[in-house]
């Protein structure tokens, strides 16, 4: 489920907040235009018509509704333009106090995930990290251009030939949150979705920690390399009179 009307954490929900106003106020500026066009459509004229006049005088009603009209749409602008600065700083952030860093390279057609920091690592197209506290991601391409969107967490932001972008997400309850490449970048981007986990900080932890640390190999590995070396250490006669 993909939905960006279902914020899951702070920088979620300013844009949803910025989506409700934006199609509040705008559809409010829509009713009373079409209310004004209604009423100038049936409005009922002199039947005898008025002359023609080069240049016609200013009437008073007509500059109050100018006046009116044009500071109503400052002021309407002015507001949704202060808003969206607003939102941009919630989405983006200040850089401080980010729990996570990663840094995140789209290619085609996967997500190259780096946990930087000490003991760092890297997995692919699944991002873990840990409920109610931000997480910074450093956007990068290794090809073309990509679009890293998680609709509940975050907007999508590009991610440029040459360019590195910010983005910060936070999670304010434990998921799976689905994420999709939101830019055209070649034949399989359709298929080009990213998976955040949002785990409790303590579950984050262990699994951090777990996959920082080396690799232990299985037992049945284990055993397979005994084999290999004992062959190694012991080649066959045939092989030994041919070396011969």
């Amino acid at each position: 489920m993909q939905s960006a009307l279902d914020p899951h954490g702070e920088q979620a929900d300013a844009l949803a907040v910025l989506f409700w106003v934006f199609t509040a106020v705008l559809g409010l500026v829509w009713l009373v235009t079409m209310a004004g066009l209604f009423f100038a459509l049936t409005r009922r004229r002199d039947s005898r018509g008025e002359p023609a006049q080069a240049h016609p005088a200013v009437r008073r009603p007509m500059l109050i509704a100018f006046v009116a009209m044009l500071s109503s749409t400052v002021i309407i602008l002015s507001g949704l333009t202060a808003l969206s600065f607003d939102g941009q700083r919630a989405v983006f952030g200040d850089g401080a106090g980010a729990a996570v860093t990663i840094s995140v390279i789209g290619h085609q057609w996967w997500w190259q995930v780096r946990y930087e920091g000490k003991n760092g690592f890297e997995t692919a197209n699944e991002i873990r990290i840990p409920v109610g506290s931000a997480v910074d991601i450093k956007l990068t391409t290794g090809d073309v251009i990509h679009s890293f969107w998680i609709p509940s967490l975050a907007g999508k932001l590009d991610l440029i030939p040459g360019k590195s972008n910010e983005l910060r997400i936070q999670a304010d309850k434990p998921g799976v949150y689905r994420g999709q490449c939101a830019e055209f970048c070649g034949q399989q981007h359709a298929h080009m979705a990213i998976f955040v986990v949002a785990l409790e900080p303590s579950e984050f932890e262990r699994w951090r920690a777990k996959q920082a640390a080396p690799a232990r190999p299985t037992a049945h590995l284990t055993q397979q390399q005994n084999v290999f070396a004992s062959a190694a250490s012991s080649p066959s006669p045939a092989l030994s009179e041919h070396s011969r």
